[in-house]
């Protein structure tokens, strides 16, 4: 697998920061803050966290009718490099308090700019979020966490694929940087009672 290099760079909106950061204006995920401060671990209840079993093959079929479902159901089909299951699982977040916006169908299985962009950037996640040798499909666990305002927030302390921290798994592909200085934090909101993933960001501190 091939090192992902981390670097510094400045919050911008409706980007990914995969490793490097890529400034790709597609309005799937914010993030992007590698400057802003370690996320703070709320793990409290996660050492008894469920595996959510991922369905390979139906596309979007995972459950998201918890904050927990959904960001295994987006987490699993990462690792699988399933670009059309990750894009299904995400939303753009509401702003000033209205629900976030979910992906559509047309747009995570067409050959538009987006599409192609989401393919990308989903590989690109990918090979930061893949351990050694995966398991096929993956084992994806995550912690129960508070939700505040119908959104949460899920540390990468708080996931474990296959085992391992998705935090370790992301410092094991990466080059030049500690542990402390890692943090991986995945943010998600309801919209009628179905959680999506509506921000990952990936931070050097």
């Amino acid at each position: 697998m091939s090192a992902v290099k981390m670097v510094r760079s400045k919050k911008t909106a409706v980007s990914w920061i995969v490793g490097i950061c890529v400034m790709a204006a597609v309005p799937v995920l914010a993030g992007c803050s590698a400057d802003s401060p370690k996320t703070t671990d709320t793990k409290g209840s996660a050492s008894t966290a469920d595996a959510t079993p991922s369905r390979k093959g139906q596309s979007g079929a995972g459950d998201q009718s918890s904050v927990r479902g959904a960001v295994a159901t987006w987490v699993t089909a990462v690792v699988q490099d399933r670009a059309k299951e990750a894009c299904l699982a995400m939303a753009n977040p509401g702003m000033d308090g209205a629900p976030p916006t979910p992906n559509t169908a047309e747009m995570c299985s067409g050959n538009g700019e987006e599409a192609k962009e989401m393919k990308e950037q989903v590989h690109r996640v990918h090979t930061a979020f893949t351990p050694d040798q995966p398991k096929n499909p993956p084992t994806v666990k995550v912690a129960e966490v508070p939700v505040t305002d119908k959104k949460a927030t899920v540390d990468g302390e708080q996931i474990t694929v296959d085992g391992q921290t998705l935090k370790a798994i992301v410092l094991s592909n990466s080059t030049g940087v500690d542990e402390d200085e890692v943090a991986v934090r995945i943010e998600a909101g309801v919209r009628e009672g179905r959680w999506y993933v509506t921000d990952l960001r990936l931070s050097v501190v």
